[in-house]
């Protein structure tokens, strides 16, 4: 019996990292198709459970006090070992029939397992994942609370958001170096202090990406993460400039990783976003908004040249990616 149950639990976690996995994700399952399987195990599980809160967060046809209250259950079942069941129940009677995604619908249908797959875990890597998926939560808990209000809500301060950033966004960078250096004592060319800063910068440009390509859908739904009076189509400039600035510090991150495997799979979302970016300046320029999204094609290709780039010898081999990078900030400036 216990044989069986064993096998139930590889076969399980085998779908949740592949099918699964690959339904709710296009870029981030073509990073961890890079990683070593030390690695890649504990960011699959921590991504999964990152978009299950994720799912309960974004479910709009549900009440905010209940979404509210499915994330705060949520994040507590992250720190104990409770039983799933129940709130397994509570999740499909609140958000059953509210996702149009058949695979977050499929997710939130195996949340438990996600869970079960996270206790099975290493220790330490029991705990980077329970870390990191409880910041995720805890910001996305504020988030939905901090834009309750009337009209559209906007951000008090740069402080608030990068508050913000950091959580969803910048422990993900944190999260990825604990990883590296608790797999292998000889993950970066750098130190462990200055990955984590760069790691966490790194993370948070990501996000900043994310919010200059939806700020015209965040703003149909009452939200801006932009602080200050100016309107988002003149918001565009400063705040990507901010992000390649950000993201250059991920090629930064990307070239002292050692390992082509895991540069190619650190270096990819940089090289998403700074696409992303250039799309959305574009569309912003054109008076079409900001909401953009990289083709898959494209991003075959830049998949491709990250790969190329990660095998390419040299102690830097982002070093050229990184100038560019920085010709198109200067050309915004």
């Amino acid at each position: 019996m216990a044989g069986r149950s064993l096998l139930l639990g590889v076969v399980s976690r085998a779908e949740l990292g592949g099918a699964i996995l690959k339904d709710v994700s296009r870029s981030f399952y073509l990073s961890l198709r890079f990683l070593p399987r030390g690695f890649r195990e504990p960011a699959s599980v921590g991504y999964l459970l990152a978009r299950i809160s994720d799912t309960i967060a974004d479910a709009g046809e549900a009440p905010v006090t209940d979404r509210k209250d499915l994330l705060d259950e949520f994040r507590g079942l992250l720190g104990e070992d409770a039983s799933w069941d129940r709130f397994q129940e509570r999740l499909s009677g609140v958000l059953g029939k509210r996702l149009p995604h058949p695979g977050e619908a499929a997710l939130l249908a195996r949340a438990g397992e996600c869970l079960d797959w996270m206790r099975a875990l290493d220790g330490w890597k029991q705990a980077a994942v329970r870390e990191v998926a409880g910041h995720i939560t805890e910001g996305q808990g504020w988030d939905l609370q901090r834009f309750a209000g009337e009209g559209v809500v906007r951000l008090d301060s740069e402080g608030e958001l990068d508050r913000y950033t950091y959580l969803v966004a910048g422990s993900v960078g944190e999260f990825w170096t604990t990883l590296g250096f608790g797999t292998d004592a000889d993950f970066a060319a750098l130190g462990r202090m200055e990955m984590q800063a760069l790691g966490c910068n790194y993370g948070k440009g990501l996000q900043l990406v994310n919010i200059v390509r939806d700020l015209d859908e965040d703003a149909r739904k009452g939200r801006c993460y932009l602080p200050g009076p100016a309107p988002p189509a003149e918001a565009v400039g400063p705040w990507s400039r901010r992000a390649r600035r950000f993201l250059q510090e991920g090629l930064r991150y990307t070239g002292a990783v050692r390992g082509k495997r895991l540069r190619a799979a650190t270096g990819l979302p940089a090289m998403i976003g700074l696409r992303t970016l250039d799309l959305a300046e574009a569309a912003a320029a054109e008076g079409g908004g900001t909401r953009v999204k990289v083709s898959r094609a494209e991003v075959r290709r830049l998949a491709w040249a990250t790969l190329r780039a990660a095998l390419a010898p040299g102690s830097d081999p982002w070093a050229r990616h990184s100038k560019v990078a920085d010709r198109r900030r200067e050309r915004h400036d």
